[in-house]
């Protein structure tokens, strides 16, 4: 088993803010902190999502990503544009194999 990557915590912190910044509305802004936002990707995309797999999300996915922010939220699914928006700002700040993956 590979050891823990310690950039990870920084790496899903980072991840949080940009959905949370940009999936409210229809998430509650309240509601929308980092640490839920990731529950909500894990539903969808697991618990070991990366930089390089969300450089890869398929349109299916960003669908099943939208679905599990409305589960998760218990509101309207945010439209795929935020959540695209959510990936790029993602990435700019953490670019595919950055996370030594």
């Amino acid at each position: 088993m590979a050891p823990e990557n310690n950039l990870r915590p920084d790496f899903e912190t980072a991840m949080g803010e940009e959905f949370g910044a940009l999936v409210s509305p229809p998430v509650p802004f309240f509601e929308a902190s980092p640490h839920e936002c990731c529950e909500a990707i894990w539903l969808a995309l697991g618990r070991d999502v990366t930089p390089s797999a969300l450089a890869s999300v398929s349109s299916s996915q960003v669908e099943k990503l939208a679905n599990a922010f409305g589960t998760y939220f218990e509101c309207e699914a945010p439209p795929g544009m935020q959540l695209m928006e959510a990936i790029a700002r993602t990435l700019a700040r953490w670019p595919p194999g950055s996370l030594d993956e």
